[in-house]
């Protein structure tokens, strides 16, 4: 008589290999998420220096990029192209602790260029970006000149 299918042994010893997997897999995928959303951070907060920097020089004007610490919010300020009294906001506010689960801590609360794209800040500031777990850690530099370093 033939059987079909499978034995209860079988079964468990199947459900315990997945579980064996899983213990093992789940941590580096948790690690490398953390280190994602981290790069991604980095990533964002170099593209608003950038944004921050082009306004100015484009709009002849002050440009501010601010680094909310506590909150972990990043946001670019300009006057406005219509009325040069009034400050626009650029891109909107983003709140990068939400979006990508990571700390925020920057030396000072924001960096502001002049017309000629150059900082008026006359030291490096430095964004330190912190993940979730220990792994995901790394820093944003933006020296006096106003370019961002690795």
């Amino acid at each position: 008589m033939r059987r079909l299918g499978f034995t209860t042994i079988e079964m468990i010893i199947v459900v315990v290999m997945i579980g064996i997997i899983a213990v093992i897999g789940f941590p580096k995928i948790r690690r490398a998420l953390d280190s994602t959303n981290v790069r991604s951070t980095r990533v964002f907060v170099g593209t608003a220096v950038a944004t921050a920097r082009a306004a100015a020089v484009q709009r002849g004007c002050r440009a501010v990029v601010h680094f909310s610490s506590g909150a972990g919010t990043v946001w670019v300020t300009s006057c406005s192209r219509a009325n040069p009294a009034a400050i626009d906001t650029i891109g909107g506010v983003a709140d990068l602790a939400s979006r990508y689960n990571v700390t925020l801590a920057a030396t000072t609360d924001s960096i502001q260029f002049d017309p000629r794209g150059l900082s008026m800040t006359n030291a490096t500031t430095t964004v330190r970006i912190t993940g979730a777990t220990s792994y995901g850690t790394d820093s944003v530099l933006v020296n006096p000149l106003g370019r961002v370093v690795r």
